[in-house]
Order: structure tokens, then sequence, then C-alpha cells
């Protein structure tokens, strides 16, 4: 089911091929609604042994907040268990055969019509930003595997390099500071002619991914799935479209359609 707000907006936003780029998350918005998450395939994998498995788990239920925490303490508690994630996978020698590996027998699905979507969005050379608080190199190796990653697609998320560390010295991607995120010269210049948004996400805290100035000119797209009842009022305020019911990528280019 679809639900469609702001309907004033919407019909000031009109989009071709030329004039937007999209920002969306990855868990569970490209991925089905019951999918695992990028950061679930290793410990799923099995390739990292029981130790790797109890830690992950220890490492989760300490760092675990509860909702009604603010967001600055969640935004720290996310970073406590990056760092100590990749402690992990350090002493567990990580590595890119791993990584290869443990995406090839993954758990992980895409959404119906992603590959679809992705293979328009790079035929009209439209950008393509996703930005994830899950694993950079998972979700990279994952659409490669899966035919689906282009080279207008830009990925914005925690990046391990193959000794279970951070890459760069840059701060944690969490839900809660996707605001935050400095994209490359490179990018900066291919979307700053652009004068409209396509944002998918998940939760309510995804629309983050734009500053309030850009809203007006974003169609903020929510995929719902669960607590439907006690959740719709407050995505319906948050999103210009809710989708329902594992909605497919298919509804998606369908809702934004462009020439």
């Amino acid at each position: 089911m679809e639900y469609i707000n702001h309907k004033d907006k919407l019909k000031d936003i009109k989009l071709d091929k030329n004039n937007f780029y999209v920002m969306i998350d990855f868990d569970r918005t490209i991925t089905e609604a019951q999918s695992i998450s990028a950061w679930r395939v290793l410990y799923y994998s099995e390739l990292l042994g029981e130790k790797f498995k109890q830690k992950y788990a220890e490492i989760h239920d300490e760092t675990e907040l509860s909702k009604s925490e603010s967001n600055e303490a969640k935004q720290k508690a996310f970073e406590q268990r990056f760092m100590a994630y990749m402690d992990l996978l350090r002493d567990c020698h990580f590595n890119k055969e791993i990584l290869e590996r443990a995406v090839e027998k993954t758990d992980l699905t895409l959404r119906d019509g992603a590959k679809e979507f992705f293979r328009k969005m790079y035929e009209n050379n439209i950008p393509v930003i996703i930005i994830s608080s899950s694993i950079k190199n998972v979700i990279e190796e994952y659409l490669k595997q899966n035919h689906a990653f282009y080279d207008n697609i830009h990925i914005y998320a925690n990046d391990l390099d193959m000794n279970g560390k951070k890459e760069n010295d840059v701060t944690n991607v969490t839900p809660y500071n996707k605001n935050e995120i400095e994209f490359s010269k490179e990018l900066k210049e291919n979307i700053k002619d652009k004068k409209y948004i396509v944002l998918l996400g998940d939760i309510p805290d995804d629309v983050n991914m734009v500053s309030k100035e850009k809203l007006n000119h974003t169609i903020t797209i929510g995929f719902l799935e669960e607590h439907m009842e006690s959740n719709l009022e407050k995505y319906n305020k948050t999103f210009d479209i809710v989708l329902t019911d594992n909605a497919s990528f298919k509804e998606v280019l369908k809702l934004i359609d462009f020439n």
C-alpha cells in the first residue's frame, strides 16, 4: 500500500533525468524488510569462528541503549560499538577472501526491482548516493556479486581495511549523523547543479540525510514494515510517500516517473 502526503510540494517538483540525484539507505531500504543487516553478514557466515560470534553479541549487548535515550547518547554508543567491532575483526584475522566468501553465502536479499532501479539510474546518468551505518565493504561487494554496482553509485558507510581497522580517520556513520557526511570533490561537482533529490529510507531519521533547507526540493520516500498502527502517523508526517508491505522498487520507479 502507498500513502501520498504533502501533495502540494510533490506537485511542484518536476523531475527529469538531468535535474535530480538519489540519496538512499541500505539495510531494509535497498534490501527486503526481513533481510539481515550488512553488519550481520560476517556474523552468520560462520567463517570467523564461534569466538567471534560470542564477542560480537557481547559488544552489541554492551552498547545497546533504550529508545528513550537521546540521539547524542545513541551516537556515542554506535561509535563505541564500531571501534570494538574493528578490534574484534583484527583479532580474528579478517581479510578480503573472508569478506568475499561471507557475501557469497549471505542471506542479504535485495528488494524486488532494486536491480532494475540501479540499472535505470545508471543508464540515465543519475548519481546514487548510498549512506549507511553498515559496512561499506560488505555493501559494495554484495552489489558487485549481484550485478547491481555501477560507477554512478557512491557509498558512504563504515569502511574497513582488511585488517579490521577503520580505513580513514573519519566520523563513524550512524543513523544519527548521516547529514554530516562530507562528499568527495568529484561528487560535489557532479551534483551541484541538480535541483532536486529523491531520498529513500526505512526510518524517520533517514530524512536527515539532507539538510532542512533542501527538504522542499526533496521527494522523501519511506518504507514502513513494522508496527504499522503505531508508526504510520509519524511516517506520514515525515515522508512525502510511505510504502508498506515490502514494497518493490518497481513502485518507486512509477512514483518518480521522469523523462
